[in-house]
């Protein structure tokens, strides 16, 4: 079932439903309900509360949002916040384009992801500024990938002016950081026998990239 829905919004840019589902995979609509909610409570999507239906099945929205990812083949899809934009790239493993905007100013936002490496077309590159620490993040995902992870324009750190070397303990990171931070999480989703990795595999991640203070403990 997890795979059934990633595909169907690689296909198709929208959220299969739960009827759709049933009928696929050819089970009964309440065993079809069981599953969803059994992804739900693995992390692995995330459904509008009090419902049957998908909201976020990661990094893929089924709602509009600021961050829209383009592939080579034109096909166009809503990420739920800035990291789940970059994470396409990890997750196809095939250069993406994304459309945002700066959070602080509006200012349009673009820039190419190709062999792990973003170049942008309009300026330089943003940053991306998780304002919650880690362990709050799946606190209620809905709100965190709305309103706090989210792409700063180069010229746009000043609302919370961190100095550059130490920045990260205020949640903002580069392009390349998110790009890291998504390996372990979204390397190989797509396939069949893919499982979330456990939180000691994210964690020595992050140690690997610097992330390594309070901010960042799981």
């Amino acid at each position: 079932m997890r795979k059934y829905v990633l595909d169907y919004f690689l296909q198709e840019s929208v959220a299969p439903t739960l009827e759709e589902i049933s009928r696929a995979l050819r089970i009964e609509l309440a065993e079809a309900r069981a599953g969803l909610e059994a992804l739900d409570t693995g992390h692995h999507l995330k459904l509008l509360e009090g419902t049957s239906r998908i909201l976020m099945a990661f990094p893929f929205s089924a709602l509009a949002t600021p961050y829209r990812v383009t592939l080579g083949n034109g096909r166009r899809y809503f990420a739920n916040c800035a990291w789940d934009s970059v994470a396409f790239h990890p997750m196809l493993d095939e250069p993406i384009d994304v459309d945002s905007y700066c959070s602080h100013c509006g200012e349009p936002l673009s820039f190419r992801i190709d062999h792990g490496r973003a170049t942008s077309r309009n300026g330089d590159l943003p940053l991306v500024h998780l304002k919650l620490p880690a362990a709050a993040w799946w606190n209620d995902i809905t709100r965190t990938c709305a309103n706090a992870m989210v792409f700063l324009g180069p010229g746009s750190l000043h609302p919370v002016d961190p100095d550059p070397a130490t920045r990260i303990d205020h949640g903002i990171v580069t392009l390349e950081t998110i790009l890291g931070m998504s390996a372990p999480i979204y390397s190989g989703k797509l396939r069949m026998e893919y499982d979330r990795p456990p939180p000691s595999v994210v964690r020595a991640q992050f140690e690997r990239l610097g992330l390594t203070g309070p901010y960042w403990k799981l």
